[in-house]
């Protein structure tokens, strides 16, 4: 009779083993290990000094969009600000191109303040002109921030910087990509410039 309750205890206690496999502490089914429905998107490093929007024609209305406006009037306000939009690439705000700004500089991000992250993007970026044009451009200050994108952004900021010790201060720009949440990834610079005139 011992015998029949070890083998009824032992293949309860495998059940048992099966079931905590299958199921995680809550109750809920459990993912096999290295599960994922979809394989996580690979972050290709954009070229530096390349623009993303170079790549980007002169804005072109589509008739038909017309209908979407009350008059006319509106749709030429619209047409004019996408037009601005492609000159401003990105550093100043484009909501229809979800690029929005980063306000109150002076408030917390993460560790440091808004302005103090946006600065150590510039210098990165700076860094990255200065090694590879040999100039020796100089971060002074932020101007503006803006910011694109999800679990990736694009910072584009607009900074005071002087291109000789003791030169005049200058208007520049640098774009640069981070990482949100679980990627655990530098950022890293796209491209430093003299803001257009």
């Amino acid at each position: 009779m011992t015998g029949i309750m070890t083998e009824e205890m032992d293949m309860e206690d495998e059940r048992e083993r099966e079931l905590d496999k299958e199921f995680d502490g809550a109750g809920a089914k459990a993912k096999p290990k290295g599960y994922l429905k979809y394989p996580p998107a690979q972050v290709v490093e954009p070229e530096w000094d390349k623009d993303s929007f170079d790549d980007l024609d002169e804005f072109v209305p589509n008739p038909e969009s017309r209908g979407y406006f009350q008059n006319d009037e509106d749709y030429q306000e619209f047409c004019d600000g996408r037009k601005q939009a492609l000159k401003d690439r990105g550093f100043l705000p484009d909501e229809v191109n979800n690029i929005y700004p980063i306000v109150h500089l002076e408030e917390p991000w993460t560790t440091q303040s808004k302005r103090e992250y946006l600065a150590d993007l510039a210098c990165l970026c700076v860094k990255k002109l200065n090694e590879e044009k040999g100039s020796t451009v100089e971060f002074v200050s932020v101007v503006r921030g803006n910011i694109s994108g999800g679990a990736r952004w694009k910072l584009y900021i607009t900074f005071m910087a002087r291109e000789h010790p003791d030169g005049n201060l200058v208007e520049y720009q640098a774009k640069a990509m981070d990482f949100n949440g679980g990627y655990h990834r530098p950022p890293f610079p796209i491209l430093c410039r003299p803001s257009p005139s």
